[in-house]
């Protein structure tokens, strides 16, 4: 898949919809500007494969809102492996928004609400919420290192997402370990195969 991280540093966080920010950033991408991450071959003369839906689940206006988007496959020429094109609002194998879970993890973090009532807030189950709750952590230290991480609060980190000077780059954090930022770790092994 082709990972593009270009759109949320443009929009600062503003409050928009999951969908809108996804046709935002389809009406603005040129798949022949990226390399194909299978092969690395520069600018291929990628070829528009199909077509496929998925869901997305985002919070938005205090509701759970479920999105079914479309999205595009392109084939590599040199390769012919077909890869997605996702934007950093969808994480690979997930069917819940980037800010979805960035927002979860933030009310769990303020304690303003018990576990039980940020569930019941995101109609997710308690299994999920601490799953990413660990997913989170590993990535934040990850990210970060073992001394930053130690240094910087879990909501101090979570708030710099929001912040207008965002300081963190899901970019840089997908090249350093290649799965997106709160992709599970389960999914590596399909969004980057041991060599055969």
């Amino acid at each position: 898949m082709i990972r593009v991280f270009q759109l949320f540093c443009k929009l600062n966080f503003q409050i928009v919809s999951a969908e809108s920010l996804y046709n935002k950033f389809m009406a603005e991408i040129d798949p022949k500007k990226h390399s194909c991450p299978w092969c690395n071959t520069k600018n291929p003369d990628w070829k528009h494969h199909a077509d496929y839906e998925r869901w997305l689940i985002s919070f938005e206006g205090g509701v759970v809102v479920p999105y079914r988007l479309e999205i595009s496959r392109y084939k590599c020429p040199s390769c012919g492996h077909t890869h997605a094109i996702l934007p950093e609002s969808i994480i690979p194998y997930q069917c819940y928004s980037f800010l979805f879970i960035i927002a979860v993890m933030r009310d769990y973090y303020t304690r303003a609400l018990t576990v039980a009532d940020i569930c019941t807030k995101y109609n997710i189950s308690v299994s999920t919420l601490y799953s990413w709750k660990e997913l989170f952590l590993r990535h934040k230290k990850l990210w970060l290192g073992l001394l930053e991480d130690a240094y910087t609060s879990s909501l101090d980190f979570l708030d710099s997402f929001y912040d207008t000077n965002f300081r963190y780059d899901l970019e840089e954090f997908f090249q350093l370990v290649r799965i997106s930022f709160l992709q599970g770790a389960s999914q590596m092994k399909k969004a980057h195969p041991a060599p055969g």
